[in-house]
């Protein structure tokens, strides 16, 4: 961490774009008294969202002694569009406020150079240090530690707090995958779940207490699925339910695949990496990538990778994987990485064409067609793309995309889209164009009571082995809302507890029916590494 030598006066905020998650602009000047961290980063980036993640636990650990605000500064086009960026602020879960700098005013007026990077100001307004890269999260906290010592901080909030994940059956969905019959898995990433359904949407299994789950796949009787955040693969028993943590310690795991040889291969979005897993866990083992973020073909292990976001065999065996950060195709094969479409961190377009002249944009999945072509989730283009016999083709749609982020192939040949920013799965027919919805329902437990009575409320969250971490206060929190609030009467509405299975209750209003959230947020650590886990539930509810 680089720690400033002089007292230079932090400049005051600008950006074209505006605020996200306050209702009035922030300055500076206004902040004094409270330490502050300019978090300077862009959305399609896996670090910077990985520093994000750090940066809960010093808001959580300093409160409102500390405002972190965002300052959004994009790479992709797609990027500055300022309705993007707010759907990117909800779907990370980003609660303190976000300055939209499209222009990258302030990122020019700061010098920064790399995403993501953070600076924190002092509580008289000056720069006292910056720290670029994921990482400095405990550095950090041991500086912020120090300037607020013997301050009487403000207790009060410096904004408005964001909303939560939308009321809808699904929440930005990641990634879907088909068992090449009836039953459809979904990254339900938005509530921290994965759903199993039919293709006529109706929930069968739902397996929560993930968090921010990407990558699903079928494997005989299980689900492998990565948990992103947490940097596990996960083993589901389709049957019993029961879980199994096949792989852990990688950064950002965002799709897998079983490889013809019964192994599993793994997107590590986090270190630029594909991994190989034994079929039944154990330690994995690098099969592509160095770390180096770029575009370079050649052996696998020196080739230079960049974010890599969605796999899928091919019919020889060969591995094509979305390399979202260098807007590319590319290919694994015979231990050599190929590109098919790209050309490197800074070249994208929306253009059809060979591989000179064909461009995607942040391409999250791909999934091998029975034609031999390979279809593609071009994300920030939100749009269907084919490579076929050497070119690129865009599919026309009869109702528009947002950002997909995940794409398979079902029996009928239809693609299965993850439709992330429309918070719904769709059927799409690579050849017509023509999109059909996938109702998701779930059959969620009903609550009810009478007016005045009391309700008690039940949740909690797999810890995969860790222990709560108990050093900053109350490691369990839950908080509890309802639609419409008459629902429930006078009474707590959050809760900070010490254990799990939390339990809770709540007083019933007046009568009426609606929708009740339950959020559930553990904090825990496991060899000096932190985390949070987190587990949102959504009931019916009916008050007689």
């Amino acid at each position: 961490m680089a720690i400033a030598t002089g007292r230079v006066r932090a400049p005051e905020l600008r950006g074209a774009g505006g605020w996200i998650n306050t209702a009035e602009p922030l300055t500076l000047q206004q902040l004094r008294g409270r330490a502050v961290v300019l978090d300077f980063w862009t959305f399609c980036c896996i670090n910077c969202l990985r520093v994000v993640e750090e940066l809960r636990e010093l808001e959580h650990r300093f409160g409102a002694a500390l405002v972190v605000i965002g300052v959004h500064s994009p790479k992709f086009p797609h990027e500055s569009d300022h309705a993007a960026v707010e759907r990117a602020v909800r779907r990370h879960r980003i609660e303190h406020p976000v300055l939209d700098d499209p222009e990258m005013q302030t990122w020019q007026r700061y010098g920064v150079r790399a995403w993501p990077t953070l600076v924190l100001i002092d509580p008289e307004g000056y720069v006292a240090a910056v720290a670029p890269g994921e990482g400095n999260g405990p550095a950090l906290g041991d500086l912020i530690e120090r300037l607020l010592a013997g301050r009487d901080a403000p207790t009060a909030p410096a904004f408005l707090a964001a909303t939560g994940p939308p009321d809808a059956a699904l929440a930005y969905p990641g990634k879907v995958a088909s068992d090449g019959s009836r039953r459809v898995a979904v990254a339900d990433t938005g509530h921290d779940r994965v759903l199993v359904c039919d293709l006529d949407g109706a929930v069968q299994r739902e397996f929560a207490g993930f968090h921010q789950p990407h990558g699903v796949r079928f494997d005989a009787g299980r689900l492998l699925v990565c948990d992103t955040v947490a940097g596990d693969l996960v083993e589901v028993d389709l049957d019993s339910g029961e879980r199994r943590v096949l792989a852990t310690g990688m950064r950002s795991p965002w799709d897998v695949v079983v490889c013809p040889d019964g192994s599993l291969l793994v997107a590590e979005a986090g270190l630029h990496r594909l991994l190989s897993v034994p079929a039944r866990g154990g330690e994995f083992t690098v099969v592509a990538g160095t770390r180096a973020e770029g575009l370079r073909d050649g052996p696998a292990l020196q080739a230079h990778l960049a974010q890599p976001s969605g796999l899928t065999v091919i019919p020889d065996g060969a591995i094509a994987f979305a390399d979202s950060e260098v807007s590319a195709l590319r290919m694994l094969r015979d231990g050599a990485v190929e590109t098919l479409v790209g050309q490197g961190l800074f070249d994208w377009g929306a253009v059809d064409g060979d591989r000179e002249t064909g461009r995607l944009q942040h391409p999250l999945g791909v999934a091998a067609v029975a034609s031999g072509g390979i279809a593609v989730a071009d994300t920030f283009n939100s749009a269907l793309r084919i490579w076929r016999d050497g070119s690129l083709r865009t599919v026309a749609l009869d109702d528009p995309l947002d950002e997909p982020g995940g794409i398979d192939i079902l029996p009928d040949g239809r693609a299965l889209v993850a439709d992330t920013n429309h918070h719904r799965v769709v059927a799409v027919d690579l050849a017509a164009g023509a999109v059909t919805p996938i109702p998701v329902a779930e059959r969620a437990a009903s609550l009810a009571g009478s007016a005045g009575s009391s309700l008690r409320l039940e949740a909690t969250v797999e810890l995969d082995g860790e222990m709560l971490d108990v050093s900053q206060g109350p490691p369990v929190h839950v908080n509890v809302s309802v639609d419409p609030e008459s629902l429930l009467g006078a009474g707590a509405r959050s809760w900070a507890l010490d254990s799990l299975p939390a339990a809770v209750d709540v007083t019933l209003g007046r009568p009426g029916q609606g929708t009740l959230t339950l959020d559930l947020i553990a904090s825990t650590c496991h060899d000096d590494v932190c985390t949070i886990k987190r587990t949102t539930r959504r009931h019916s509810l009916r008050v007689s």
